[in-house]
C-alpha cells in the first residue's frame, strides 16, 4: 500500500452501533492513514470464510453467517473495486443488504461472483455506467 500518510498511530473509527467484519482491521486502519490496496480491489465473502487460495483476488474480507451486514462498517471500501463473494445457494435478503450497504459507501465497481450461479458475474456499480442495478 502507498499513500503520504503512513503515520501507524492513526486507528479506523467505526460509525456508532457499527463495527468491522473480519479480516477488515488492516485495511480499515491503512485506509484511514489514506493508505490503498496496491491492486485496489477486495474480496467480500458472504456467510462463508475466504480459502487461502484466493490470492488472485487480492484482499479479502468476511462477512459470516452471524453478522449483520447492516451493522457492519464498509465505509473503508469506499473508491474500490468491490467483488462480492457468495456460497452457490446465498440467503437473498442477506445478499441484498449486503449490497445495498456496500453501495451505500460508493465503490468505484462492485461485482457479484455467484460461483456456479447465472450469471456467474453481475456488475452492481461499474466505473463507467455508476450503479447498474438496484440490489
Amino acid at each position: 500500500m502507498t499513500a503520504p500518510h503512513s503515520d501507524p498511530r492513526i486507528f479506523w473509527r467505526c460509525s456508532p452501533g457499527r463495527r468491522l467484519p473480519a479480516y477488515a482491521r488492516d485495511l480499515a486502519d491503512a485506509r484511514a492513514r489514506d493508505l490503498v490496496p496496491a491492486q485496489r480491489q477486495v474480496a467480500v465473502y458472504l456467510d462463508r470464510w475466504p480459502v487461502a487460495s484466493v490470492t488472485g483476488l487480492g484482499l479479502a474480507i468476511c462477512c459470516p453467517p452471524d453478522f449483520d451486514p447492516a451493522r457492519l462498517d464498509w465505509r473503508y471500501l469506499a473508491a474500490l473495486s468491490v467483488l462480492v463473494v457468495t456460497p452457490q445457494a446465498p440467503n437473498a435478503e442477506r445478499l441484498r443488504v449486503l449490497l445495498s450497504e456496500l453501495v451505500a459507501v460508493r465503490p468505484l465497481r462492485l461485482v457479484l461472483l455467484r460461483p456456479g450461479g447465472t450469471p456467474a458475474a453481475q456488475f452492481i456499480v461499474s466505473e463507467a455506467r455508476g450503479q447498474e442495478v438496484l440490489p
